[in-house]
């Protein structure tokens, strides 16, 4: 069963708050490189650094970006970034949902592929080893080394309600897909 818990706040609060865990926040992403409105304009004047290798790698993709749906990206931010801050942003990892190509498929279809990026957000965080970005996999494998050779790592995933803005699709579609993999989230809402 997947535990979705719903916190009244600023989903980048947690990007000030000393932790010992990495923190990662996940947004639903285009397929085409741009982070032009909505939450993700939000991601990129924080995160530049991380917006630039989103826009980088979706290039390798321009020609077939529906490629990229249902997959997941993991990415780190820069000391660089507006909203660095030494000792938080050295755990935090940016984490790309790739659900839409451009906002042109239908709210099912969307929900689909948001429930197939997850389960490569999933398998991405239980085989570190498939995670393309250095830096976000030495992040993870630093910390589980810190935990209990028993203790599966598995970390919440914090995010807006995804989907639900420029993409227009209803909540309900998208907690439908969350709740079928299993894994903890904290779901912002302002």
């Amino acid at each position: 069963m997947s535990l979705i818990k719903y916190v009244k706040g600023d989903l980048f609060h947690l990007t000030r708050t000393p932790t010992t865990e990495p923190i990662l926040l996940a947004h639903a992403c285009n397929c085409l490189g741009i982070w032009g409105g909505g939450i993700a304009f939000a991601f990129k004047q924080r995160f530049m650094s991380s917006y630039k290798l989103y826009h980088k790698y979706c290039s390798k993709f321009s020609s077939e970006p529906a490629q990229l749906l249902g997959t997941a990206l993991l990415l780190p931010v820069s000391s660089k970034d507006r909203d660095y801050i030494e000792g938080i942003s050295e755990s935090l990892i940016i984490v790309c949902l790739f659900t839409s190509v451009m906002g042109q498929e239908s709210p099912d279809e969307i929900a689909e592929n948001t429930l197939r990026a997850l389960l490569d957000l999933k398998k991405q965080l239980l085989d570190l080893d498939s995670i393309p970005n250095d830096t976000a996999r030495l992040i993870l494998e630093n910390y589980r080394r810190k935990l209990d050779s028993q203790t599966e790592m598995m970390p919440t995933v914090n995010m807006p309600r995804i989907n639900a803005g420029i993409f227009d699709v209803p909540w309900n579609l998208t907690e439908d897909a969350m709740k079928k993999t299993h894994m903890q989230f904290k779901v912002y809402t302002l």
